[in-house]
């Protein structure tokens, strides 16, 4: 019997055209077909979305990776206010009988099953391009599906013909060095014969690069814990020097436009060289929404429709979108980050958002999160402002995720040279690379570097935590006041978009549509006014130079209080940020700092031998911190402490155990 069959594919739409297609997901069923009527002509390709079809689950990419399966790592944690789980793979404590474990491992063998169903029913004769593609993307699906449960799950079932018949499901486990042979047999086969990412046109689709570079990928772990296998590193570095070679892919200019692009539907394959590609707001019957933006960003717990604060680049569209938080930073991560990594602020939370209810529709604005970094922040990387499907769901979102980006590539390429040949000027000018564009001084504007008291000014009452400028934004500093003048201010946020030095009002600018509360202090045209009336501010704001604003004309009535204190600035630049040599803990920071909750840093950590400190280090981080607000000691360390030597592997999912009479011993401490 054929576990997985033809049903389950033609509930699958096609690719459509490789450029024109914006999704996989898109058509309706419309009839069953038997096997040599189905694999043929256009079929091939709903047939080969079928195989695509796992990675969308929520077991896989739509959730697991980077929620249940990937919470818990030296960056990130389950929390939020009263969520205190006692079991789940969240926080380490769960058997072989766990929902996600058992619900990862079976979509991942659903995948390769139909990936095997499309390569034996495939016409040996038929030599097209198309089909050949067709091909070397089941072939290379089949590897990654294997290679995402070797790296997970130790030994294995290598599965490489298609199940037909009920003997054929007890399949002895694989020692892992052949279950990686055979992936590379599959992987290298696949890259022959793929589209290059130039003639697909966008990330949903494997392309000649993103084999290479998940090639790359495969190697690494090949050359760490377990295997050990160090020749792999040479392969990893021949791999990456494949991608770069080909000139197709680049780095985005502008960090955080990456993670816009993935939540606005717009595909950039010259970074984003392969992503989970949701769509959609599950209300059709091509239900593909993933739930990437509504469990790991910042928190939003509304689900009316808002509308938004000017001026906040961040509010393109006009509903903010739910979003439940699950996930929280740790302290660690935010503290590998400088003042002048622009990075920070946009992966890791820095503002919550506000809602105003009295106004119509009510009002959303950002209110900056100030002080230390209290274990109290979420990641902030998918921001569902960006949308652009309406209504939004409260859970399911066409946010993609990302897979494979060039910055991990160049990282990839920079750690294996480290291994083959040392800290050369290809490793350094590779991480140097991303290091630029992370900091933003890769083009023509950069953030703050340093800020210096030039005037004290008059009126304040409150000591202010934003800089007013006329250009970059995001600039933040702790100030003094004494006697209604600014003594002095430390920089906390370099900003970014500076294309040259900024003289700075020490003050929070005034903005339109804003909920402003009473004594609340802000500048505008060089002056400090202080709100004497609360209120929403409209579209002019207050300019004179002694006495009160007109409530009718500002909302909100501003009166002047004084004149703002100045601050001159110098720029970062690339010599500020370049390493001139290299070390493994350096390559380690850096992933972390670029590629944070992207479900990579749990098998980074295990490749590298240092899982089981590294969590057991963050539990003494918790310990000795101070966690205020939203999440306790407790909570926030329940998976650190929970961790053990077992946790280097998932153990084989009951419901195998069950069915797979081969297989009858579990991993070590399962």
């Amino acid at each position: 019997m054929k576990r997985f069959n033809y049903i389950y594919i033609l509930l699958l739409a096609g690719l459509g055209t490789l450029a024109g297609c914006k999704k996989f997901l898109t058509t309706e069923p419309t009839s069953f077909l038997p096997p040599a009527a189905y694999y043929t002509g256009a079929n091939l390709t709903n047939a080969l979305a079928g195989v695509y079809n796992p990675l969308f689950q929520a077991s896989v990419y739509g959730s697991a990776m980077f929620y249940q399966l990937g919470a818990c790592t030296d960056e990130s944690f389950y929390g939020g206010a009263g969520r205190v789980l006692t079991s789940g793979v969240q926080v380490y404590s769960f058997d072989y009988t766990n929902t996600d474990v058992n619900s990862f491992w079976s979509s991942l063998y659903t995948g390769v099953e139909r990936a095997n169903e499309l390569i034996v029913h495939l016409n040996p004769a038929d030599t097209s391009i198309a089909t050949q593609a067709i091909y070397g993307e089941a072939l290379f699906l089949r590897a990654y599906y294997h290679f995402l449960l070797v790296s997970n799950f130790g030994d294995i079932p290598l599965k490489t013909t298609a199940t037909n018949s009920l003997d054929s499901l007890s399949v002895p486990r694989t020692p892992i060095a052949q279950v990686y042979a055979q992936i590379l047999k599959d992987m290298t086969e696949a890259e022959a014969k793929v589209y290059t990412a130039d003639k697909i046109g966008h990330g949903s689709r494997i392309s000649k690069t993103t084999v290479q570079g998940i090639l790359a990928r495969v190697c690494l772990y090949m050359a760490g814990y377990p295997l050990l296998d160090k020749s792999k590193y040479a392969d990893a570095l021949a791999w990456t020097n494949k991608v770069q070679a080909t000139g197709l892919h680049s780095l985005n200019s502008s960090y955080s436009q990456l993670f816009i692009n993935e939540a606005s539907d717009i595909y950039d394959i010259r970074e984003q060289m392969w992503e989970a590609d949701f769509s959609g707001n599950n209300t059709t019957t091509q239900q593909t929404g993933g739930w990437v933006g509504s469990a790991n960003g910042i928190p939003f717990t509304n689900t009316a429709t808002y509308s938004n604060a000017s001026g906040a680049s961040d509010f393109i569209y006009t509903d903010t979108g739910y979003c439940y938080g699950f996930i929280w930073t740790t302290g660690k991560l935010y503290n590998l980050y400088e003042y002048t990594d622009a990075r920070r602020d946009w992966a890791i939370q820095c503002f919550n958002y506000t809602v105003t209810t009295s106004t119509s529709p009510p009002l959303v604005t950002r209110t900056p999160i100030t002080g230390a970094f209290a274990w109290n922040r979420t990641p902030a990387k998918w921001r569902r402002s960006y949308e652009k499907v309406y209504p939004k769901n409260k859970n399911y979102t066409p946010v993609n995720f990302p897979i494979l980006r060039y910055a991990d590539v160049l990282l990839m390429q920079a750690e294996a040279e480290l291994n083959v040949n040392g800290s050369t000027a290809t490793a350094l000018k590779a991480i140097n690379e991303v290091r630029e564009r992370g900091y933003g001084v890769n083009g023509g504007t950069a953030p703050v570097k340093t800020i210096t008291l030039l005037t004290q000014g008059t009126g304040y009452t409150t000591a202010p935590v934003v800089g007013s400028t006329n250009t970059g934004s995001g600039l933040a500093y702790t100030a003094t006041v004494s006697g209604g003048k600014i003594t002095g201010v430390t920089l906390t946020a370099g900003g970014s978009g500076f294309a040259s030095a900024p003289l700075v009002y020490i003050g929070n600018a005034w903005q339109p549509k804003n909920n402003y509360a009473l004594n609340v202090q802000v500048i505008n045209n060089g002056n400090v006014y202080t709100v004497t009336k609360a209120g929403i501010s409209t579209t002019t704001g207050p300019t004179q130079a002694s006495g009160a604003s007109d409530a009718n004309v500002t909302g909100a009535v501003f009166t002047y209080a004084g004149v703002a204190a100045t601050a001159t600035t110098t720029l970062l630049t690339k010599a500020d940020v370049d390493l001139t040599s290299l070390t493994i803990t350096d390559i380690q920071n850096e992933r972390a700092r670029e590629l944070c909750f992207e479900g990579l840093r749990r098998p980074d950590l295990i490749r590298w031998g240092i899982f089981v400190p590294t969590m057991k280090a963050i539990a003494t981080d918790i310990a000795n911190a101070a966690i205020v607000t939203t999440n306790t000691k407790t909570q926030a360390a329940l998976g650190y402490n929970n961790v053990s030597e077992r946790n280097l592997l998932f153990p084989i999912p009951s419901g195998e155990m069950s069915v797979n009479k081969a297989i009858t011993l579990n991993n070590p401490g399962w």
